[in-house]
């Protein structure tokens, strides 16, 4: 298994600093640090490209048996309940002005997703559920407008009511999903928003 820490010990070793590295190697230096930090594992031309400009084989970027796994222990992780129910609520924020149902969840998870526990998959379904209903809402505006365009020009005058009833039924919709989430939340459940992109 690739260790980023053997990259980072190598090209110390050798006294070179990530810019020298990404000369040397023809590798970006954003590639660099992204693999430094462990974010992407180097395949082919980058890893070979890497062996070459540090002067070492393949086979020293492997991770040994002292070479623990960089993860965020679970141990680190804390429990809050609060957060949670928090994180869930934000998407509530689509009453206030549009996609920000996306936005503050985002900000929210990305914040915390390696300080407290199950945010990282509860942060995945609320958004993914929210960029669902986003693009369904959408679908469906446009599906309203074009059913009236074919209508002809006698129905144009219902045309604002239809986008009206769209409206208030999709957000009714979501406004229940999220309250019916944040109840089972409130009880303990975690498997929430089972449909979701």
């Amino acid at each position: 298994m690739f260790s980023p820490s053997s990259i980072v010990a190598l090209r110390k070793e050798r006294g070179f600093s990530q810019e020298v590295l990404a000369e040397r190697s023809g590798v970006s230096l954003r590639t660099i640090q992204r693999v430094e930090r462990g974010e992407t594992v180097p395949r082919g031309y980058t890893l070979q490209a890497l062996a070459t400009a540090l002067e070492s084989s393949i086979a020293n970027f492997q991770m040994t048996e002292e070479q623990p796994m960089p993860a965020v222990p679970l141990a680190d992780l804390r429990p809050d309940p609060q957060f949670l129910q928090l994180l869930n609520l934000s998407a509530l924020s689509f009453l206030l002005l549009p996609l920000l149902n996306i936005i503050v969840p985002v900000v929210l998870w990305r914040a915390r997703k390696h300080q407290v526990q199950d945010v990282a998959e509860l942060g995945r379904r609320v958004v993914g559920f929210q960029i669902l209903w986003q693009v369904g809402c959408f679908f469906l505006y446009l599906l309203a407008v074009a059913m009236h365009l074919v209508g002809g020009f006698s129905t144009k005058s219902t045309l604002p009511f239809s986008l009206l009833s769209i409206l208030f039924v999709t957000y009714a919709v979501n406004v229940g999903v999220i309250c019916y989430n944040a109840f089972r939340l409130r009880q303990g459940h975690l498997n929430l928003y089972p449909i979701r992109l």
